[in-house]
């Protein structure tokens, strides 16, 4: 790097330092930990208060970005306040919008963004993990639903399908332009040179079981579901098809396509969806490790640079089954957001190490350049080297972990609803409607919460389970911590 490639390196600091897209001072997965921690405990309001506070404009925050209106649409779902949820989601939807228009209008200029090496990927406007896009759209589509605007439900299911091929699309041009940029600046260091890195969990039999790191059967299911219990049984196949290549091994997603048409409720009855939400999604860590990189009359000097790592926290408890109108519903996974990250990861972890790799031939250059220069350059290239070493840490961290649903005819009416929770049993009287009914429920590990369902901006129900009964002496389980009333 000449003495314009040491210029831009200065600039680029400078920016970098006095903020810009995104600002990596900001430590996102510790903010959103307490918001976590303020869910589990029932305390929705107070962690949304909290989420405002974080996100007042200041040092550390320029404007409101994606993640704000992703993580408060969640909050305000979680309390049942739908519109005004729907609303701050569509907020979000803007900004993936944004980078929409932008893959569809240039896709090079996009990927040239990517490929600057001179600027951390946390310095970046965060467009959201390929995954959250999707989720996105598929939280609109359940929102729309409940709320009966059936046909900007449909326009979300088309939104879906496109989005999935957009990304598709743009991630094997981004794949081709990082194997030519690897080419072009003499890059050999692979993923396999990551002595350190736990590659495992992105080598898992679940991680690599994934078709990609962005599509869920649950997204196509719910398709398939609205548009057969809507009489429109054609429009249900193609959702049932893509949930069943998604999810081949669930009896669920099987007989979703085995059954249509064949499901015909009586007047008296409705085709109930329990969509259940268990823990967070994981976290996005920081990890150093140790890489070999050249520096000119120094040769090779193994050097500490940071990588991105997916961390599951806070865990959910899926049920094994629902008891409602006495019979017993089985529950299945159609959603795991913790292998989908891992995924994603691993799909995107040579282009995350060609970046962080080159950055480091170029830090080090322009630090030898600075020693020249003086001791206060030399200073600041070190600090601008310091602050910006660090792994992109931001994520949807109020997504569930994991999502499941279970499916019955159920009579019209209130009935009474009765689940495991991990720290006791949860039983709940809940409205049955006419027709169709989606009934959300969220496990959070302390706090059960129970969507009114297709009633728009209807209560939420947030309660402590009921302790488990007592085991025989011999068979006694450790005890646990009782989980605490929502405020």
């Amino acid at each position: 790097m000449g003495t314009r490639g040491f210029g831009l390196f200065v600039v680029a600091g400078t920016v970098l330092l006095g903020g810009c897209a995104g600002n990596p001072m900001r430590q996102y997965d510790s903010e959103l930990r307490e918001t976590v921690q303020l869910v589990q405990g029932g305390s929705v309001k107070k962690a949304f208060d909290l989420l405002e506070k974080n996100n007042e404009p200041g040092v550390l925050v320029k404007d409101k970005d994606l993640l704000y209106y992703l993580e408060k649409g969640e909050l305000l779902a979680l309390d049942s306040s739908y519109p005004a949820s729907k609303d701050s989601w569509l907020k979000a939807d803007e900004f993936i919008r944004d980078w929409e228009d932008a893959v569809k209008s240039d896709a090079n200029k996009v990927l040239g963004d990517i490929g600057s090496y001179l600027i951390n990927d946390k310095t970046r406007r965060y467009d959201g993990q390929d995954f959250e896009k999707v989720m996105l759209s598929t939280k609109l589509m359940l929102s729309h639903i409940m709320q009966g605007s059936y046909d900007l439900a449909r326009i979300e299911m088309k939104k879906t399908v496109e989005r999935e091929k957009l990304i598709e699309s743009f991630r094997e041009k981004e794949y081709d332009k990082l194997q030519e940029d690897a080419k072009q600046q003499d890059v050999g260091i692979t993923v396999k040179d990551m002595k350190g890195y736990p590659m495992a969990e992105l080598d898992a039999p679940e991680v690599t079981g994934l078709k990609n790191g962005y599509q869920n059967a649950l997204s196509h299911y719910l398709a398939g579901y609205f548009f057969e219990v809507t009489g429109e049984p054609s429009m249900a196949e193609p959702g049932y098809r893509n949930a069943l290549q998604l999810a081949p091994n669930l009896r669920i997603t099987q007989a979703g396509l085995r059954e249509i048409g064949r499901r015909k409720p009586g007047p008296k009855e409705s085709d109930v969806l329990f969509i259940i939400e268990s823990g967070f999604a994981p976290a996005w860590k920081s990890i150093t490790v140790p890489i070999p990189i050249p520096t000119g009359k120094k040769g090779l000097i193994a050097t500490p640079l940071s990588f991105p790592l997916v961390k599951s926290e806070y865990k959910g408890f899926v049920p094994n089954a629902i008891n409602a109108g006495k019979r017993q519903i089985p529950v299945e996974t159609l959603a795991n957001l913790d292998v989908m990250a891992r995924r994603q990861l691993k799909d995107q972890m040579p282009g995350i190490v060609l970046r962080t790799v080159i950055r480091a031939v170029l830090k080090s250059v322009a630090q030898e350049q600075a020693n020249k220069a003086g001791a206060v350059t030399g200073l600041l290239t070190t600090a601008v080297s310091v602050v910006s070493e660090q792994a992109d840490d931001r994520s949807w961290r109020m997504l569930p972990e994991r999502i499941s649903v279970a499916r019955a005819t159920l009579p019209v009416g209130t009935q009474s609803i009765e689940f495991q929770t991990g720290s006791g049993t949860f039983r709940k009287d809940v409205d049955i409607g006419n027709r169709f009914t989606i009934i959300p429920i969220r496990l959070t590990g302390g706090t059960v919460y129970v969507g009114q369902p297709n009633t728009p901006g209807a209560i939420a129900i947030a309660e402590e389970p009921e302790p488990p009964a007592k085991a025989p002496a011999a068979k006694r389980p450790a005890p646990r911590r009782p989980a605490k009333k929502a405020e």
